[in-house]
């Protein structure tokens, strides 16, 4: 979900320094991404995040190049020059690489318009299941991390056995992605 708050790259820096002054903010989103977890108009609310302190599941609001983006934190990899956050939408299978410097928010909690004028709900931002499914993908990877093969070259294709893991985690993502609950 991206959103168009403005081409300036000066009104991330506004919203970050708003929640860094009160410690919450709230901003609608725009977009299909992360549909049913979030539709368009609804409102996220924010606490602020240095993109340190997030776990794989959590929502968050990073910067790319011209907007902001809400997507879910998907996998945490470790490269040469620190941590690089990998963050996905729910309804899309693109993967963003983002380093934790442009998070600017995690998501705490969702707004959904009401029918009627003032009967918004507000909804507190709970485990779902591609949350629990990415802590515990990423429990299990780094449980059995020493005695898994080490990745050689990141621009070297994986083998047979790397493939194959990764067809079965894209195929649970879209699986459990069904099961993610219709919140209005």
């Amino acid at each position: 979900m991206r959103l168009n708050l403005s081409d300036e790259a000066i009104t991330a820096e506004l919203l970050a320094e708003g929640l860094r002054r009160t410690g919450t903010a709230r901003i609608t989103v725009n977009g299909s991404s992360m549909h049913p977890t979030l539709q368009t108009g609804w409102g996220v609310h924010l606490e602020p995040s240095d993109g340190t302190d997030l776990r794989p599941g959590d929502i968050a609001v990073f910067r790319t190049e011209h907007n902001l983006t809400v997507h879910r934190l998907v996998w945490i990899e470790t490269g040469p020059e620190g941590p690089i956050l990998v963050f996905r939408g729910d309804y899309n299978r693109l993967r963003e690489r983002v380093p934790p410097a442009a998070v600017v928010a995690r998501v705490v909690a969702i707004e959904i318009p009401g029918r009627m004028r003032g009967m918004d709900k507000v909804v507190s931002l709970e485990g779902d299941a591609l949350t629990f499914f990415y802590r515990g993908a990423w429990f299990v990877h780094r449980a059995l991390r020493p005695i898994l093969p080490r990745q050689t070259t990141p621009d070297r294709p994986p083998g047979l056995l790397g493939r194959a893991v990764r067809a079965i985690f894209a195929g649970a993502e879209r699986a459990l992605s069904f099961l993610l609950p219709q919140k209005r």
